[in-house]
């Protein structure tokens, strides 16, 4: 067993809010070193620069989800291939942010989803209000994984 710490800064829109049930930054992928092997997520944190504490449904995959699932400020739509992909979904409930004086982190723990993949793991934010980011880089998604 060995566990792995992967982070992803997905790239947001800043024009303008999104909308309720949009992708937040495209298709995020995380590159477990190990991939065909089980592996269990164990955590999942989110990072905001901007302190927006935004609600979250976390989705994921084992392979990449079509476009209409996973583009970024489009409402998350996955085709029925996607759903053969599917993983599981994580809530991150806007309660669970902790505020410090620059910014604000969500961890949740204790998880214990065990995958086999193919190659990397694939996850796409949908947020379930209407955030407004003032940079592009203001979120980072890292995930704790046990490779098996």
């Amino acid at each position: 067993m060995a566990l792995q710490e992967i982070s992803v800064v997905p790239v947001l829109q800043i024009a303008g809010a999104y909308t309720a049930a949009d992708n937040v930054g495209g298709l995020l992928t995380f590159d477990v070193a190990g991939s065909g092997r089980p592996i269990v997520l164990k955590r999942l944190i989110i990072i905001d620069a901007d302190k927006e504490n935004a609600e979250f449904n976390i989705h994921f995959f084992n392979a990449s989800p079509a476009a209409a699932a996973r583009t970024d400020a489009d409402a998350y739509a996955p085709v029925a291939a996607d759903l053969a992909k599917k993983l599981t979904t994580i809530n991150v409930a806007g309660t669970v942010y902790v505020d410090s004086a620059s910014d604000s982190i969500a961890i949740k723990e204790d998880l214990d989803y065990e995958f086999v993949l193919k190659t990397e793991l694939y996850a796409v934010l949908a947020c379930v209000a209407t955030p407004t980011y003032t940079a592009v880089d203001d979120l980072t998604v890292k995930i704790v994984v046990d490779v098996l």
